[in-house]
C-alpha cells in the first residue's frame, strides 16, 4: 500500500483551501489538516509534523514569511511551499533564503498545482526514501 505524502494547507482564504483540496484529491496527496491564519497553521503543523505545508503568504494573526521561520525552525524535515498572489521577487527570495521548498503563484491552475507538487514529492522521496513506498 502506497503511503501518501501528508500535507498541511495555511490559507486565510476559504476558496484557495478548498481549491487546493479538490486539486490534490486523487493525487499522492492526504490533506490531513488546513488552517486560516498562520499562528494555528504552526501549532497545526507542530501537533500533526506534516511531510509538506502549502503557505499562503499574506495572512492574519502570523504571515507565512513569520509561519515559515517557525515551522522550518520546529519541523526542518517538512518541505513548505509557498502559496502567493504576490510574484514580488524580494518576497520569494526572502521565502527562499527562510527555508521555502518552492513557489505557487495565484491564480493557478490544476496542471501547474499538480506538476510543482510532485515536483517537491519526489524531493522528499529522495530525502526521505523510507517515507513513501511505492
Amino acid at each position: 500500500m502506497e503511503n501518501k505524502i501528508r500535507v498541511v494547507i495555511i490559507d486565510d482564504y476559504d476558496m484557495t483551501r478548498s481549491l487546493l483540496k479538490i486539486i490534490l484529491r486523487g493525487e499522492k496527496f492526504d490533506i490531513v489538516g488546513e488552517a486560516s491564519d498562520g499562528q494555528s497553521g504552526v501549532e497545526m503543523c507542530l501537533a500533526l509534523k506534516p511531510d509538506m505545508v502549502l503557505l499562503d503568504v499574506v495572512m492574519p494573526i502570523m504571515n507565512g514569511i513569520e509561519a515559515l521561520e517557525k515551522i522550518r525552525q520546529n519541523l526542518p524535515e517538512t518541505l513548505v511551499m509557498m502559496v502567493t498572489g504576490n510574484d514580488d521577487h524580494s518576497v520569494v527570495n526572502e521565502a527562499i533564503s527562510k527555508g521555502a521548498s518552492g513557489y505557487i503563484v495565484k491564480p493557478f491552475n490544476t496542471a501547474s498545482v499538480i506538476e510543482t507538487m510532485n515536483q517537491v514529492r519526489e524531493r522528499f522521496i529522495l530525502c526521505h526514501p523510507a517515507g513513501v513506498q511505492y
